[in-house]
């Protein structure tokens, strides 16, 4: 079931709707107004636009290059588990013999 909360990002107050049970929406906010603030530090001319823009690429990218590690982590255990099975049906034909 989707919960409206108040969250604040950047200075600004945001009605959101969230119908995650593993992420808690103040907690994403929070990470999203921490790398715009970080962004922001760095150059006070910026707009929000802008930082949000930067802020949304920065994250897309940490999220794209966790998803790379995750995947080349999932395709190594799929070669662990298929040399286990090999190995363990040459076991069991040496077993039968």
């Amino acid at each position: 079931m989707a919960s409206s909360k108040k969250i604040q990002i950047y200075g600004k107050t945001y009605s959101l709707k969230s119908s995650s049970a593993e992420v808690d929406a103040e907690e994403v906010a929070g990470y999203v107004d921490s790398k715009m603030r970080e962004l922001g530090s760095a150059s006070s001319k910026t707009s929000t636009l802008d930082l949000a823009i930067l802020a949304a690429l920065n994250i897309a990218q940490e999220f794209m290059e966790l998803k790379s590690q995750a995947e080349a982590k999932d395709q190594a255990d799929d070669e662990k588990i298929r040399q286990l099975v090999v190995a363990l049906d040459k076991e069991l034909q040496d077993i039968e013999k």
